[in-house]
């Protein structure tokens, strides 16, 4: 079993794919976390920052039919909508006057019955009613769905979207890059290149994005290693990632749960391994997230001791995951206590990363 001094040579040397796959199965948990942090220390310093957000999906009503998914409703069903522009704009117009949020993250399903048209009210009128929001989303895979039901180009899409008034991409649909899993939680959507090639493309165009992963369901550690490595390099490529959020599968309500598939959510330490291998192989090209509405406030913290160094965002109003079980917001002085529980100096920062205060 590798010891500490070995693994830290390891990873300042530059790990390459067979080396994490080899630490991921062999090195302890222990020995991982505790490299990982000394490469976050190293590299960030001691604070630990995140956004006030407020999460807003415009409609429910998806064709995708992921299997690892709570939150879609089919078109017709009785719990489906569309929210209106001036809906979602009233919203953040209430969460930044009642919370101060400074972002606006949106996402929504695969609607076939949303015109272009739609996306252009949306952004506008929530620029019209929070001019200083910024506004985060779609998805790489809504880039690619729309672009698709439009008979339009994802250049097309995205060059609409960001006159508009959209400043960022949100990381999610990245789910894991590996085609065999793809084909198992997300049938429907956009292959893992396809993904890297609309991010190619949004940061051609100056829009940055973040970078997720959905793990713990029926990926092996070969995919978590590929994931990362797609991740790094394109990161060196273009620069234009700020985030890099694993994202802790939970199987309940879920088809893969009522298959038998994935019983239960992965074990903590399986957590910590990811955080981890994704600093030693990312190193200080990206912030890492310890994403307390995926895994819990209590462990968020752990991981801020292995290898994390941003708390995501408050995530007022999140659905996708809370339906799947997982916790609801945050305030930002309960992630500030989560990051001075691991020891960290807790700081609000804005969709950029440019820190607003300390806390």
């Amino acid at each position: 079993m590798p010891a500490v001094p070995e693994v830290l040579e390891m990873a300042e040397r530059g790990l390459d794919r067979s080396d994490a796959v080899f630490l991921m199965k062999e090195a302890d948990v222990f020995t991982l976390a505790k490299v990982a942090d000394e490469l976050t220390r190293k590299y960030f310093g001691d604070v630990v920052t995140f956004v006030n957000n407020v999460v807003i999906n415009y409609s429910n009503i998806c064709v995708a039919k992921c299997p690892i998914c709570a939150f879609y409703r089919l078109p017709g069903h009785k719990e489906g909508y569309l929210r209106s522009p001036e809906e979602v704009a009233a919203m953040v117009e209430f969460f930044h006057r009642q919370y101060g949020v400074t972002e606006l993250h949106i996402n929504g399903g695969f609607n076939p019955f949303i015109a272009p048209e739609y996306f252009d009210e949306l952004f506008r009128a929530v620029k019209k009613r929070a001019p200083h929001i910024t506004i985060k989303g779609p998805t790489m895979a809504e880039v690619d769905y729309y672009a698709r039901l439009w008979k339009t180009s994802w250049r097309e899409v995205l060059s609409r979207w960001k006159e508009a008034g959209l400043d960022a991409i949100s990381g999610g649909g990245a789910e894991i890059f590996a085609e065999e899993v793809r084909r198992i939680i997300s049938p429907h959507k956009i292959s893992g290149e396809e993904w890297v090639k609309i991010a190619e493309v949004a940061h051609e165009m100056g829009i940055p994005s973040n970078a997720t992963m959905l793990y713990g369901h029926v990926e092996r550690v070969e995919h978590v290693v590929d994931h990362l490595f797609r991740i790094k390099e394109l990161q060196e490529r273009t620069g234009g990632l700020m985030l890099f959020i694993p994202v802790k599968f939970n199987p309940l309500n879920t088809e893969l749960a009522a298959r038998g598939v994935v019983a239960r959510p992965a074990p903590s330490t399986y957590d910590v391994k990811v955080v981890a291998i994704a600093r030693l192989i990312l190193k200080d090209r990206l912030k890492v997230g310890a994403y307390w509405l995926s895994v819990g406030k209590k462990l968020a913290s752990t991981l801020l001791l292995s290898g994390a160094n941003d708390l995501v965002g408050t995530m007022y109003n999140e659905a996708v995951l809370t339906s799947a079980g997982a916790q609801h917001n945050a305030t930002a002085e309960e992630l500030a206590a989560i990051a001075r529980e691991a020891g960290r100096r807790p700081a609000l920062r804005d969709t950029f990363h440019r820190i607003l205060s300390y806390l």
